[in-house]
């Protein structure tokens, strides 16, 4: 009868095989969307990626980070950025662009779950709340408000944005309030994409942002 030891490491990872940081991060995101933040645990991410535990804290430091990190594989901030830059600096294309990736996303079959499951751990959690903010700060503000020209200004623009996004993101899929969630993807690019444009085009002085 095999020794419990020698029965573990069997199902694990093989002695001296490389772990992947990729294969923890994939095992994270599924965990996160599938039980949420709370439900979660380091020993049930590590047992999906076949590492030890210890190697899950070693590589991300927490399970906070590794909620973080799990979400650029969500939410690309070089994917919003290409969506602005495609516009060609046009105020008209901007928003409609910007909207409709993000929507994109909340919508694909490969992502929407994690995105509904992740954000509302975010507005549960205190843990998942500082992650998703520094996401946002970190991540995606950076990404966006380096295309406005980076500042104190453009930060704040991409923030105003932002607001809008996820406000909406929320209202429409994570809580389904209607009629925002029972309108078609279209008309909320329509009604959406002037606002996210007016916030990261328009002159300062007009929006009246600080100096």
């Amino acid at each position: 009868m095999p020794r419990p030891g020698e029965t573990a490491r069997r199902r694990g990872r093989r002695q001296g095989e490389p772990v992947s940081k990729e294969a923890v991060l994939a095992a994270a995101k599924t965990r996160f969307a599938r039980d949420g933040y709370e439900k979660t645990t380091l020993r049930a991410i590590a047992d999906d990626a076949r590492v030890d535990p210890s190697m899950v804290l070693y590589l991300f430091g927490s399970k906070e980070q590794l909620f973080r990190e799990s979400l650029r594989l969500i939410i690309d901030p070089a994917v919003l950025v290409s969506a602005f830059a495609a516009t060609g600096g046009d105020p008209a294309d901007i928003g409609t662009r910007i909207v409709a990736t993000y929507l994109g996303v909340w919508e694909a079959a490969d992502s929407a779950q994690s995105m509904r499951v992740m954000l509302a751990s975010a507005t549960s959690n205190p843990d998942a709340h500082e992650a998703f903010r520094s996401f946002m700060q970190d991540y995606v503000l950076t990404a966006v408000s380096g295309v406005l020209g980076g500042g104190e200004q453009a930060r704040l623009r991409a923030m105003l944005a932002a607001s809008s996004l996820v406000g909406t993101a929320m209202l429409r899929y994570v809580m389904g309030i209607a009629p925002l969630s029972e309108l078609p993807t279209e008309d909320v690019v329509r009604l959406l994409a002037p606002v996210v444009a007016r916030y990261l085009t328009a002159d300062a002085g007009e929006l009246g942002l600080p100096e």
